[in-house]
């Protein structure tokens, strides 16, 4: 961090711990909360969220989704005095400016993350959003693959194993689809944190969170050799597990390139393949190999259960379908 970042978020915080000097300062929160303006609590929220190393996405979020209050709001508004009637006029005026639900539904969600943190602070009374519903959206399962594709799509990489490059790819797929890495877990994953004999991987997920992943017996295979295989490089300059052919850190686009060529060769063009679908693939055929809600939820590093549950309604479909072709009584004479 440089210097002058450092002097600003020390001058914010020292402007924002000074205490009333009519209170004392164990009251300050519920004081300053009767005289907070809309545009100081935000900007101590966004101070909150620096301090405790939330992602560069959610920072953006954060700018984006407060910064569009702010425009609906006076810059004196006290933040106490905003209504539960104003923010559904709010929400509907979204709407009206041709945002669909599920941008709404973001909005709602970081700002009640935000009414929520000032409750927790005692800068207010209660959100006002405490008896507001967010916006229903539509019940949308995550693309995927299905499992004759996936093996397709395997056996096409195994076919390219003999090069250095083809078997660096093979193993990315391999490990896209046995632990349902994220796209930027995978490239920014260290050799350091890969540990071969408790077959895991310690990642930094979303939102600046470690956590750490398993994998099965034949990516471990897989990963054993290609270890072996990284050093065949003239220079190693990155400690990434997957490195490109200069020996430098593998880029996002490149393994975004090598997964399309895979998918024309195999024939599946007419299906999306990408990094995010091998992603919801791998949850979804955990699942479907009787992998609990619970494990799902933290393998594949999902803040909500409710997230994980959507893998364990795609797998009830899948089942409902089945049996449409196997039901005992269906194929019974009479």
């Amino acid at each position: 961090m440089s210097k002058g970042n450092q002097a600003s978020i020390f001058a914010a915080e020292n402007s924002y711990f000074q205490p009333p000097k009519s209170e004392s300062p164990s009251n300050q929160n519920s004081v300053d909360g009767e005289d907070l303006t809309l545009t100081q609590s935000i900007k101590d929220y966004k101070l909150r969220g620096r301090v405790e190393g939330r992602a560069d996405k959610t920072m953006e979020q954060y700018d984006y989704v407060l910064g569009r209050l702010m425009e609906k709001f006076p810059e004196d508004s006290q933040v106490e005095t905003i209504t539960t009637k104003e923010m559904r006029k709010y929400f509907a005026y979204l709407m009206d400016e041709g945002l669909k639900n599920t941008s709404v539904a973001i909005h709602f969600r970081v700002l009640q993350a935000f009414f929520n943190w000032l409750v927790r602070e005692n800068y207010i009374s209660k959100s006002p959003l405490r008896d507001v519903e967010e916006p229903k959206t539509p019940d949308k399962f995550p693309k995927v693959i299905d499992k004759d594709q996936a093996e397709k799509l395997l056996d096409t990489a195994r076919n390219w194993r003999r090069t250095w490059a083809g078997y660096r790819n093979f193993t990315i797929i391999v490990t896209f689809l046995d632990t349902g890495l994220r796209l930027n877990e995978l490239v920014n994953a260290k050799l350091g944190n890969l540990d071969l004999e408790q077959r895991s991987i310690k990642v930094h997920g979303k939102g600046a969170k470690d956590r750490r992943v398993y994998f099965g017996r034949n990516n471990d295979k897989c990963l054993k050799h290609w270890v072996k295989m990284r050093s065949n490089v003239d220079k190693i300059l990155d400690d990434t597990i997957f490195i490109s052919q200069k020996g430098d850190k593998l880029k996002k686009r490149h393994v975004q390139r090598a997964i399309t060529r895979i998918q024309e060769k195999a024939g599946l063009e007419d299906v999306q393949v990408s990094p995010h679908v091998l992603r919801h693939t791998a949850a979804t055929l955990a699942v479907q190999n009787g992998l609990d809600t619970f494990s799902l939820k933290r393998q594949f590093g999902w803040e909500q259960m409710s997230t994980a549950l959507k893998y364990v309604h795609m797998s009830d479909k899948a089942l409902q379908e089945s049996y449409s072709n196997s039901s005992p009584m269906d194929n019974l004479d009479g």
